[in-house]
């Protein structure tokens, strides 16, 4: 799960508070990218310290392979600013805001999915035609509901979540946005939910499945929607960037490697499409073959 609305990371690097600063990621030389990262002011301050127009200021954020054979592409990082700017164009169900806003009051808010990422979620399955849909950690709902909510009527979505006091607040708004009917809850470890319903003869028979549960299970949560979901479905897996640690060879934490690996195989798979995208904390989608 991801960045919450409304936060604005000032990330921990001090490198950030540079100006104009070039450096080189701690990465392999294979993998090297150069990036460019100018100073990220407050503009509430710098206008009320001015007293006048607030002026423009720079907000480039570029990484620019260094591989001639990426021709030197520059592509945009998304920058506190930047990202304010696209959440203020994120469409967002009053019911959503609502039930993201008191999930900040909640302990461990920050595994929320961003309104960014719940949108294309949501788009994803209207663009599927989706009708019976998986997801594979619930916490409050948002992407539950946000998936929940564009399903046609008789549309089904497993929600598998193994906390009920988060399971709780979902279930509520699952009521309160009038999708009750849509949405069939398992309380329980989501690795057993998903094998029952092998066992019972639904394989091949879901549209969509979203994933944002314990990281060290992806491998096997992947493999059990694979037999799940029919051929041309979609499997979207979240936290694949995982703050960025992914890309650190300094971070081996037990969760970074699980997902690096994960990264990995994915990549060889050749049962799937995948297109890998740097939304929320990075999300891969799977199309499968």
């Amino acid at each position: 799960m991801s960045m919450r609305w409304g936060v604005v990371h000032r990330w921990a690097n001090p490198l950030m508070t540079l100006r104009s600063t070039s450096y080189f990621l701690p990465v392999p030389q294979s993998a090297r990218v150069f990036v460019s990262r100018p100073i990220y002011y407050n503009t509430k301050a710098l206008k009320s310290a001015a007293n006048t127009e607030l002026k423009s200021v720079a907000n480039t954020d570029t990484i620019i392979a260094t591989d001639e054979n990426y021709g030197r592409k520059e592509v945009i990082s998304v920058n506190p600013r930047l990202y304010e700017y696209l959440l203020a164009n994120v469409r967002e169900p009053q019911i959503l805001r609502e039930l993201r806003e008191e999930t900040a009051t909640m302990r461990g808010s920050q595994m929320q999915v961003s309104p960014d990422q719940a949108q294309l979620l949501a788009m994803l399955v209207q663009i599927l035609g989706a009708e019976r849909c998986i997801e594979v950690g619930v916490y409050t709902g948002y992407s539950s509901v946000a998936v929940a909510l564009v399903l046609p009527e008789g549309g089904q979505l497993v929600a598998c979540e193994r906390d009920a006091k988060s399971l709780e607040v979902a279930q509520r708004y699952y009521d309160r946005a009038g999708v009750s009917k849509k949405v069939r809850v398992k309380f329980g470890l989501a690795a057993d939910t998903l094998k029952t319903m092998i066992q019972n003869g639904e394989g091949s028979s879901y549209d969509f499945a979203f994933v944002d549960a314990e990281k060290k299970m992806y491998q096997d949560y992947f493999e059990l929607l694979l037999q799940l979901v029919r051929v041309g479905g979609v499997i979207v897996i979240d936290n694949v960037l995982w703050h960025g640690r992914v890309a650190d060879p300094l971070v081996n934490d037990s969760k970074t490697i699980s997902i690096r690996n994960f990264n990995k195989k994915l990549t060889e798979d050749e049962r799937v499409s995948i297109s890998m995208i740097p939304v929320g904390d990075g999300m891969t989608i799977c199309r499968k073959r």
